[in-house]
């Protein structure tokens, strides 16, 4: 089968299902529709007219005036015309008057008794709906006109589907008599009937469109496709000086020009696919470089006991952090985090941790964050800057000490009070200025038995929940006095348990780095 008579039929079996599912879907919805404006216009009809039908019967049909009262009935039938039957029912079960029957005089005969089922709807208080599949309900009518469906003891139920089909209402009027409507759908039937003719009709016409215009439409597609299937083999062949001659001032002609850029760009494509596999390698050698930065093992110092941990939001990170031993006795360590991340912010932090690295023997925490300030400033653009913190322990006089480089503030929990508190901050910024010797302080720590020391990067207290909200520095205080009293270790993966939670999934912003600092 070619491809132009594969289009026709295509094109022809789609417009088919389409009108097929369209018709069906409109004339659903539409029965549906009609279903449920019958109901509610007959409703109403029947509340509204039930009182001026008992009123007649009791003054002309009672009376015996047939033909006074059946030209009340006629102009009441003449409202609505869904309705087909009305019948006058006493409360004592009797039908006094039915449409369907007494038609030309008033019935005279044996009394016309009606069912159980129907009386016990007469004797409700409430409208009674008889459904065409067997179903019947209640209508409760509060005082501001809601209407509630009931069953006969006043519990609410569920209403009938909208689509579902009404035998008749019995509309309570007086303390005597109810009135039964009867209904009859033949309008509907008929509509509906008319809508599925015109569909029909409209479903022919456009099958007979869809054949005329996908014989158009393939004519003109096979002939260029023709031309892009040559051009390609000679492409496959490696013929990049091949082109095509498409000009259908349309879609084709477009992939007839974008046919002819393709020879051109396929070489420089392919050069640039070598670029990127180099790219890649290389970003996937500075991650590696970057990893063998971040300690391997956490030392054993005697008097505390340490935990931490980087994730980075990108392959390359801007935090970093290090366990520096001077000694047998003293330990330094320190978290910074370089403005973003990727491989700018991975370039500031690898440059960082070599010179923390060569200042630290100095062993003088505001000395070495000058020296690596200054080297910082010098080397590094001037958008460029990294917030610190340093910390020293001495095991031997169990002292802890910090100098802040405009990093966030340590939270310290104290073991005493249960509460999980804020060290001062202070500092500028490395890299911003020259020389920040005279803004930089050493601040010693009280730091008893059972404490502990949380220093974090600021992508913790910002991680995002959603566009609105972030973790904040409240909820990361009160995880840290909620689960203090464990390990360090455990401590850590409590707190970065609930920043995962807490996100829930939403992207990772910036790279979350901690360190948890334990008296022991």
């Amino acid at each position: 089968m070619t491809i132009r008579a594969k289009l026709v039929l295509a094109i022809s079996v789609l417009v088919i299902i389409l009108f097929s599912i369209a018709s069906y879907l409109f004339i659903t919805e539409k029965k549906t529709e009609l279903a449920y404006d019958i109901y509610i216009n007959s409703l109403a009809f029947g509340r509204l007219t039930s009182p001026n039908v008992v009123h007649n019967y009791e003054l002309f049909l009672e009376q015996d005036s047939f033909v006074y009262f059946n030209r009340e009935m006629v102009s009441i039938f003449g409202q609505n015309d869904d309705v087909d039957t009305i019948k006058v029912l006493s409360y004592d079960g009797r039908i006094v008057y039915d449409s369907s029957v007494d038609i030309d005089e008033k019935y005279v005969g044996a009394p016309r008794i009606v069912d159980e089922e129907l009386l016990n709807q007469i004797h409700s208080r409430n409208i009674a709906m008889q459904m065409q599949d067997g179903e019947r309900y209640y209508l409760k009518i509060a005082p501001d006109g809601q209407v509630f469906f009931v069953d006969e003891y006043e519990s609410s139920v569920m209403p009938p589907a909208e689509d579902a089909l009404i035998s008749y209402f019995v509309v309570p009027t007086s303390e005597k008599f109810s009135v039964y409507y009867g209904l009859d759908y033949s309008n509907l039937d008929e509509r509906i009937a008319r809508m599925q003719t015109r569909i029909i009709y409209l479903a022919l016409f456009g099958v007979m469109l869809g054949i005329l215009m996908s014989m158009f439409m393939s004519k003109r597609v096979t002939k260029p496709v023709g031309e892009l299937v040559s051009g390609a083999k000679r492409i496959a062949k490696g013929d990049f000086k091949t082109r095509v001659d498409v000009k259908t001032n349309d879609e084709l002609s477009f992939l007839g020009s974008a046919f002819n850029e393709m020879a051109v760009d396929l070489e420089a494509g392919l050069n640039a696919k070598l670029y990127q596999e180099r790219k890649t390698t290389e970003l996937q050698l500075a991650t590696k470089i970057q990893e063998e930065l971040i300690p391997k093992k956490i030392p054993i110092v005697q008097g505390i006991e340490l935990a931490a941990s980087i994730t980075p939001a990108g392959e390359i990170g801007g935090d970093i952090y290090d366990f520096l031993p001077l000694g047998p006795d003293k330990l330094l360590m320190y978290l910074g985090d370089v403005t973003g991340h990727g491989i700018p912010a991975g370039i500031i932090s690898s440059i960082a941790n070599s010179l923390m690295y060569g200042y630290a023997s100095q062993g003088d925490l505001k000395k070495i964050l000058v020296e690596v300030n200054r080297v910082l400033k010098a080397k590094t653009m001037t958008s460029m800057f990294m917030t610190l913190c340093l910390l020293s322990w001495d095991a031997k006089d169990q002292k802890l000490a910090y100098s802040s480089a405009g990093h966030e503030q340590l939270i310290h929990y104290r073991a005493a009070t249960g509460k999980a508190d804020l060290e001062p901050a202070g500092g500028m910024a490395l890299g911003m200025i020259d020389d920040i010797s005279m803004i930089t302080k050493v601040v010693d720590v009280d730091f008893p038995v059972g404490d502990y020391i949380v220093l974090y990067s600021d992508g913790i207290p910002e991680a995002w929940k959603n566009e609105n909200e972030s973790y904040g520095m409240e909820r990361f205080q009160e995880v840290v006095a909620k689960f203090a009293g464990g390990s360090a270790e455990d401590l850590k993966n409590a707190i970065l348990q609930d920043v995962k939670d807490f996100c829930g999934g939403y992207e990772q912003m910036d790279d979350i780095t901690i360190m948890v600092i334990k008296r022991v």
